[in-house]
């Protein structure tokens, strides 16, 4: 398959079509108005327990990390709308790409309620449009990531 990004002089060279831009664009928007709704159903996988034995403890370090967490992500949205659009970015820059694609693609296997070993696809399925969206932000963040990993 096609390399989608490429190590050029120490940062990153993005060859994304303008359908996959576009795909960025729109699943982070989706990520931000999930992430600002707040819906534990449709976030867990972004907040899993640090303390599942003890509901007190596990209260209080969410109150405690909850808001900079959300901030961080907000901001990680921003930086990655601001540059989809980029042919070259930074080492940094591809960090908040694969984290915040990782993050959307967490949200919409919560809502297919899908593993990574559940998302075949097949064209009866009522949720193909979303499992190609899931198969393909699966790809980018792959590519990214094997990318990111040479400049190590």
């Amino acid at each position: 398959m096609f390399s989608l990004f490429k190590v050029k002089d120490g940062e990153i060279a993005v060859r994304l079509d303008e359908g996959l831009r576009a795909l960025l664009q729109k699943v982070s928007e989706e990520l931000r108005e999930v992430l600002l709704v707040d819906d534990a159903t449709q976030i867990a996988r972004l907040y899993p327990p640090a303390y599942p034995d003890d509901e007190q403890l596990q209260s209080n370090y969410s109150d405690m990390v909850h808001d900079q967490l959300l901030m961080d992500r907000l901001d990680g949205i921003d930086k990655l709308q601001a540059s989809v659009d980029d042919e070259v970015i930074s080492i940094e820059l591809a960090d908040i790409w694969m984290n915040i694609i990782n993050q959307a693609r967490l949200v919409l296997g919560t809502q297919l309620d899908v593993g990574e070993e559940d998302a075949a696809v097949e064209e009866d399925d009522p949720n193909l449009q979303s499992k190609v969206v899931y198969q393909v932000l699966s790809h980018i963040l792959e590519d990214l990531t094997s990318t990111r990993m040479t400049l190590l």
